[in-house]
């Protein structure tokens, strides 16, 4: 089973079990438990699958609704409440398993309305099996990145074959415009008619955006109050346009699929690392109680349908508005689309190891574990004093994510003991591609040895002299786990070898 060739992205699944808890409930590796009819099932081939019955086949596989782990029927039939191996673990963060998911849950919505509704965790949520409502934060200080763009990217997987999509916003950038179609990349969003209200006030509106969102597919931009504004030398309106408005839907009745309304704007930063909030309504088919949410949010549409026919077409202004904003005495610039974060998230991969959330998130948090069940060997008989981390950690200990030539120290830090003193430790690039921490040595320092057990690495307050200090403390799974309780937030992460890691805020 596991040779086999799978149809959706995977990751690895060493060490990825499940207690088969009795024949209605399963308990997945994850966490996760769910009962058996809130599970996907995917038949021999691994391609999701909808029995209308309710029933599973042995000869059918569990797909784990939270994490992907894949699990044979026949195994978890079998097992009497025993331990049972995933064969594969699909990554559901994918565009194309997403676009699966969404497929399946249609088909099983249509065969049977009275389904339950499965529960997911992307945020504070209400779901039944017509309409959901969730909102959804964002803030790349506690490690929330691309919360946005997941929103919005979910809310068109749920609306399915959409035929049409209409944006509003206050400020556009063109950077802002690449990360929304890369992420609403797919046979619908190139097919369907889209309309883009965006505004022109105080002149933050990149022209470059503006022309860009005219370039997609089947597109048609207009320019709420263009004309008002341009009669301003300063580019300032009578009544600001602050709306952010990103709908889904079908041209015939009811319309609606998908309504995201929020505080994004169609910028890289706000889709990605700004602080935001924006609410999702989605509706995959409808009911009375559906229709009567979906009445509350025809105002909106109204709203659209009205600014539409009265704003400018952005051919009659785009030329006037780029020589009014080169005249300015300041030309405005999109100050979030410069922070720290933002370039972090947008970083180009063909130079520098890592960018995107992972990335951003390295950067924020406050405390890094580290499974050390693999420590290198550095010092013969004596107990290691190194540990392989995935190339890009470097970002954790304040150092830059561009590419360095293998066989590189990339610096030092000052790195200490729980109750010992700080000492200059090195972080290198390492031949085998990842960064390799020098860590105290062990028995100096009160500690028999890392081997086996889990380090968590916590940002210090600068010494005198400037330099970065972290505090080392040596402890087990639940240690860590009583300090991801604690935070903020956490992020959990696994390397291609299996070993796990995580970061928490």
């Amino acid at each position: 089973m596991t040779e086999r060739s799978w149809p959706y992205p995977t990751v690895p699944v060493r060490g990825s079990l499940t207690v088969d808890g009795d024949d209605e409930n399963q308990r997945c590796a994850c966490g996760n438990s769910s009962y058996a009819q809130d599970w996907n099932y995917a038949d021999q081939t691994g391609q999701l699958t909808f029995e209308a019955s309710g029933s599973s086949d042995p000869d059918e596989f569990a797909v784990c609704p939270s994490c992907g782990r894949v699990y044979s029927n026949a195994d978890l039939f079998q097992s009497d409440d025993g331990i049972v191996a995933a064969v594969a673990r699909y990554d559901v963060n994918t565009r194309v398993f997403k676009a699966a998911r969404v497929q399946y849950d249609r088909e099983a919505y249509t065969a049977d309305p009275s389904r339950p509704a499965r529960a997911t965790r992307r945020g504070a949520e209400f779901e039944d099996s017509c309409y959901q409502v969730a909102v959804h934060a964002q803030d790349a200080a506690i490690g929330r990145v691309g919360v946005v763009l997941e929103a919005i990217a979910h809310a068109a997987d749920r609306a399915g074959d959409y035929e049409c999509v209409d944006i509003a916003v206050a400020y556009a950038s063109a950077e802002g415009v690449r990360v929304l179609e890369n992420a609403l990349a797919g046979p619908s969003w190139t097919e369907a008619r889209k309309r883009f209200l965006v505004s022109l006030d105080f002149g933050f509106t990149q022209p470059k955006a503006l022309a860009r969102l005219s370039e997609i597919s089947n597109a048609e931009v207009r320019i709420p109050n263009g004309r008002e504004v341009l009669g301003s030398a300063a580019l300032r309106p009578h009544t600001a346009f602050h709306a952010k408005v990103y709908s889904f839907g079908v041209e015939q009745h009811p319309y609606l699929r998908a309504l995201v309304v929020g505080s994004a704007n169609l910028t890289a930063s706000a889709l990605s690392t700004g602080a935001e909030v924006v609410t999702t309504q989605t509706w995959k088919s409808y009911s009375t109680a559906a229709l009567n949410d979906l009445r509350r949010a025809r105002s909106v549409l109204e709203w659209f349908r009205d600014t539409w026919e009265n704003a400018d077409a952005l051919a009659d202004v785009l030329d006037e508005y780029r020589e009014k904003r080169r005249a300015l005495p300041r030309p405005p610039r999109i100050r979030e689309e410069r922070t720290k974060a933002t370039r972090r998230y947008l970083a180009p991969l063909e130079d520098h190891e890592i960018s995107g959330d992972l990335s951003v998130q390295l950067a924020a948090a406050k405390a890094l574990w580290i499974d050390a069940s693999s420590v290198i060997r550095n010092r013969g008989a004596l107990p290691g004093s190194q540990l392989n981390t995935p190339r890009g950690t470097r970002v954790f200990f304040g150092f830059a994510s561009e590419k360095v030539p293998r066989d590189t120290t990339l610096g030092s830090i000052d790195l200490r003991i729980v109750g010992h003193a700080y000492h200059d430790r090195t972080i290198r690039f390492s031949n085998n591609g990842m960064d390799i921490i020098n860590l105290p040595i062990p028995e100096q320092n009160g500690v028999e040895t890392y081997q086996g057990t889990f380090l968590l690495f916590a940002r210090d307050s600068p010494g005198s002299d400037g330099r970065r200090r972290y505090t080392l403390t040596v402890t087990d799974a639940a240690g860590v786990d009583a300090k991801r309780a604690s935070a903020a937030n956490s992020v959990d992460l696994e390397m291609s070898s299996g070993r796990k890691y995580g970061l928490l805020f």
